[in-house]
């Protein structure tokens, strides 16, 4: 039975790469502090260690998926040393791991390094400082490494950051305590948006492939402006001024894997749910 560690495993993303690789014949250990994510799966051939990636050392493993970090761009603003260290630290952690087991890490890389300078904030150089990590354990103890590049995941467990949120999950907390969305700048911005679920199986597919590949990027190759998700909604919009160090468009040229799910329809369901329970109450 093939071993997998998952970092970051009770989290957004790493909750959902769990549970689809728990349907499967692996073992699977997931290492989180459980400071952002609180999901469990209940399948039996999934363990937990709820500790720091830097305290800890997982037993030997075929596969490291590392998903731990600190996200979200305009957090990264406010608190920049806890963005840096908690993307650097563990992604040296996680290379030490997988030099010694001498098995293939996957790395969560942010799809901001591709369209951000490096010094535009706090989280694109802490990632950008990770990929020079990886490198350096390449070149240096051979580590073989992919990096999985995300582009705006949403759907069910996204992480609630309160003024940092997606702006998914940031418009979804307006609507629900009455607020109008808030929209940074003109809204003309656009963002390649990737539900979570695409990208959990599209992880899954990379790491149990037989042909490898150095970059794999998890995108929809459809973006979408602010102004469109907004509309979307359909819900009153306030604008207001935008903060510099975002990237103007994002868009996934080379998917991985086919989209499966449209965030417009997306919305329009949510939307759709949230009528019909207030009419119900």
């Amino acid at each position: 039975m093939m071993h997998i560690v998952v970092t970051g495993g009770c989290g957004f993303i790493g909750s959902h790469v769990v549970d689809l690789l728990a349907e499967g014949d692996y073992r699977i250990t997931v290492i989180d502090d459980r400071r952002n994510g609180r999901y469990v799966s209940h399948h039996s051939n999934v363990s937990y260690i709820f500790e720091n990636v830097c305290d800890v050392t997982p037993p030997p493993c075929d596969a490291i998926i590392h998903l731990a970090n600190t996200p979200r761009v305009r957090a990264s603003f406010d608190h920049p040393a806890e963005s840096i260290l908690n993307n650097v630290s563990p992604t040296v952690a996680v290379c030490e791991w997988a030099t010694r087991f001498q098995c293939p890490l996957y790395f969560a890389q942010s799809s901001s390094v591709n369209f951000s300078d490096a010094y535009a904030n706090a989280y694109t150089f802490g990632k950008a400082m990770c990929e020079e990590v990886l490198h350096f354990y390449n070149l240096h103890y051979s580590l073989d490494f992919h990096l999985m590049f995300f582009y705006n995941v949403y759907g069910p467990r996204e992480a609630d950051y309160g003024e940092h949120s997606t702006v998914i999950r940031a418009f979804k907390n307006q609507i629900l305590k009455g607020d109008s969305l808030r929209v940074f700048g003109t809204g003309k911005k656009s963002r390649d948006f990737t539900h979570v679920e695409d990208v959990a199986m599209g992880v899954c597919n990379l790491v149990v492939a037989g042909k490898k590949i150095r970059e794999a990027h998890f995108g929809s190759n459809h973006p979408y402006t602010i102004n469109q998700i907004a509309e979307a909604f359909n819900h009153p919009v306030v604008y207001e001024f935008d903060r510099a160090g975002e990237a103007e468009h994002t868009i996934c040229n080379e998917p991985y894997i086919k989209r499966s799910h449209d965030v417009i329809e997306y919305i329009r369901d949510w939307k759709g749910r949230l009528h019909n329970a207030e009419s119900s109450s």
